[in-house]
């Protein structure tokens, strides 16, 4: 049996995907993927390059748990390590601090009057600036991106390619409402670029809807952060806290 680190994988479709792919291997007699350790164990005749190579087709990563991997005392209990949890949440925490002054102009100034500087008074501007911020909120939320649209690219989806479709949508929607109140302003129509601005910018939006997931993500990390303490204390022997209690 060969174990793979697998990377890539955010829900349960991604597990099945990769499963499917390796299982369509010639020489693969059995595949069972972890998406709680990342994980996965291969039985068969199937070269570890035919079976990489398949992983990789499907839109994601793997690699042999080889070498020190292999030859440490617990290579299960270094598959089992949360590495995912502080990285999530120090996305989470930089994107919610781009994150509110954006909802400060568009909902804190827009509907509610909130003070602003006199240079994003001007509807353009304004909206140049909501451009500016929702940009690096999804940039540093890239990944729903690359693995929501490489997985459809694979002819396949997962929940990255709903977020991906959902803010894409909300972010070049308000795009083409940006160049319209350019135009307009152009024009001298300032009641046009006023009804733009109010109506048609939905850049919170677009930035929102990746901090709401990578929220979500960052919680149903660490609860499996937790399950995989509870199952390393197992394995060395001890009695994990969570089952102390009971």
């Amino acid at each position: 049996m060969e174990r793979y680190r697998v990377t890539g994988m955010s829900c349960a479709a991604c597990q099945s995907h990769v499963e499917k792919a390796v299982r369509a291997v010639p020489g693969v007699a059995s595949c069972a993927v972890s998406l709680l350790t990342n994980s996965m164990q291969v039985e068969g005749t199937a070269s570890e390059g035919d079976i990489v190579r398949a992983v990789k087709d499907a839109g994601y990563g793997a690699a042999p748990q080889g070498g020190a991997a292999a030859e440490s005392a617990a290579p299960e209990e270094d598959a089992l390590q949360d590495r995912e949890t502080p990285e999530l949440l120090r996305r989470l925490l930089w994107s919610l601090a781009v994150l509110l002054p954006l909802m400060y102009l568009s909902l804190g100034h827009m509907r509610w009057g909130f003070p602003i500087p006199l240079f994003l008074e001007n509807g353009v501007c304004m909206g140049i600036m909501q451009l500016i911020l929702s940009s690096v909120v999804l940039f540093m939320n890239r990944k729903f991106f690359t693995g929501g649209f490489g997985a459809f690219l694979h002819r396949s989806t997962n929940m990255d390619t709903l977020v991906a479709l959902g803010s894409s949508a909300s972010f070049l929607y308000s795009l083409t409402a940006l160049f319209a109140m350019a135009s307009e302003m152009g024009k001298g129509n300032g009641a046009a670029v006023e009804s733009l601005l109010m109506n048609h910018l939905w850049f919170e939006t677009a930035a929102m809807i990746p901090c709401l997931i990578t929220f979500g993500k960052t919680l149903e990390s660490y609860s499996k952060g937790r399950t995989t303490d509870a199952l390393k204390s197992l394995m060395k022997g001890r009695r994990p806290r969570s089952l102390s209690r009971i």
